[in-house]
């Protein structure tokens, strides 16, 4: 192997690079500790860095989950990464479902438990008693100057004793060995994973449909608006966007809030 290459495809990350390399999802960057992989790749963008590129870190200082959340972690103990990607003549929502399709397939490959998506991104195992997070995806649109869309995903490699709702790949059933290796292996299935998808669009909404544990459930949707909408989820939009049919029979296309998953018995009021 050449210089250039062995330096391409140096530790960590090594066979994340590769995958990469080999699909055309580089430059793969590994940083120790930044601010926020999708900030630091959106700003890039808006500098006019508009190729694509994966940006991978140790420790975020200023991680942001869904509406301005905040996304603790500890060093090294949950995969932290974003993809930035042109848009062109593929609509965003595509791309940022094909990242949590690719998440959650991965996660699914390495894990003995059953990895589901729940609406709108967050990556969940069921313990039967009540759904637990594994991760989560978020996305950030840039217009100019080339549009772009930088999608983030973050998954627990370890517990978080902190936070009960939240589980990891650890718990899930992985066999860990070391966090720059674990890291690497889960980070390469989900590149080649998301390489696939982009190049066979087709079937992608139908793979999220699937996998959506929301489809199907009585759900409470906290709007932005401070609106609440209750009713059954019945479908995904092609926009991404979650159907809900209320008591009166109106059916709301919904693009943005917080939703509740509501056991029968407390949608009876019960």
């Amino acid at each position: 192997m050449s210089d250039k290459l062995a330096n391409l495809f140096g530790y960590p990350f090594a066979l994340s690079k590769r995958v990469a390399y080999v699909t055309g999802l580089r430059p793969l960057r590994h940083v120790k500790v930044t601010g926020s992989t999708n900030a630091d790749l959106v700003e890039q963008a808006r500098e006019g860095n508009v190729g694509t590129a994966v940006l991978v870190a140790d420790h975020q200082l200023a991680g942001k989950g869904r509406l301005g959340r905040r996304w603790d972690d500890e060093p090294s103990q949950s995969l932290l990464v974003s993809v930035r990607l042109p848009l062109q003549s593929v609509p965003a929502p595509f791309l940022v479902a094909a990242l949590g399709v690719a998440a959650r397939e991965a996660a699914s490959q390495l894990a003995t438990s059953t990895v589901l998506i729940k609406w709108p991104n967050d990556l969940v195992v069921d313990d039967g008693v009540q759904l637990k997070k594994l991760g989560g995806v978020l996305a950030h649109f840039v217009a100019e100057p080339t549009p772009m869309v930088v999608v983030g995903v973050g998954i627990n490699m370890l517990p978080i004793e902190q936070q009960p709702e939240a589980t990891s790949m650890a718990q899930c059933g992985m066999e860990l060995q070391d966090s720059p290796t674990d890291r690497d292996r889960l980070l390469s299935i989900l590149l080649g994973e998301l390489a696939g998808r982009l190049e066979n669009p087709v079937s992608l909404f139908e793979q999220w449909r699937g996998h959506c544990t929301t489809i199907g459930k009585q759900v409470r949707v906290e709007l932005l608006n401070n609106r609440v909408v209750c009713g059954t989820a019945v479908d995904l939009s092609v926009e991404g966007h979650l159907l809900v049919r209320d008591d009166a029979g109106i059916e709301h296309s919904i693009s943005a809030g917080d939703v509740l998953h509501l056991r029968r018995a407390r949608w009876l009021g019960v």
